[in-house]
């Protein structure tokens, strides 16, 4: 839930820049289910839906690992921005949002996994510190770059 919630507050701050709209909160619902999302490669993993499996493994699951996350967001949004599928696109933005929140937060504890190395974990200033300023500066990039992101309707949002 903490992922989930982290997610929806993340999403609010990319949307700080614009008039509010009930469509940020269902984004900002996307936003949060992607996030919560990543945590299902641990049940993935263990090959159970025992929670006790789930988080008493060997290894950090594929999820996990900052680097294939934020190149898979990065290389959904380039692809589908010159594909030409607005949709698709915003669906990159709101998971490149989620896995950073996901991973700044787990990185408090484990450290981000950017392969093939591993960070020392994050202290707490320092984690509160990077996740605002992300979302904060995605929030301006997608302004400066006039995306129309801000004005996907939910039922759009479905449609992917």
């Amino acid at each position: 839930m903490t992922h989930i919630c982290l997610g929806i507050i993340s999403w609010l701050i990319v949307t700080s820049y614009e008039t509010f709209s009930g469509n940020y909160i269902w984004q900002s619902l996307l936003c949060g289910l992607f996030a919560g999302l990543i945590d299902m490669d641990h049940f993935l993993m263990a090959k159970s839906f025992k929670f006790k499996d789930a988080i008493n493994l060997s290894s950090r699951p594929p999820f996990h690992n900052t680097t294939l996350m934020l190149t898979f967001a990065g290389c959904l949004i380039l692809v589908m921005h010159f594909k030409g599928s607005e949709l698709m696109e915003n669906l990159g933005w709101y998971i490149l949002v989620a896995v950073t929140s996901h991973h700044l937060r787990d990185a408090q504890r484990h450290g981000l996994w950017i392969w093939p190395f591993t960070t020392k974990s994050i202290n707490f200033i320092n984690y509160l510190i990077l996740s605002y300023l992300f979302p904060l500066a995605i929030g301006s990039l997608l302004k400066i770059l006039n995306k129309n992101i801000f004005k996907t309707k939910f039922h759009d949002a479905l449609l992917v």
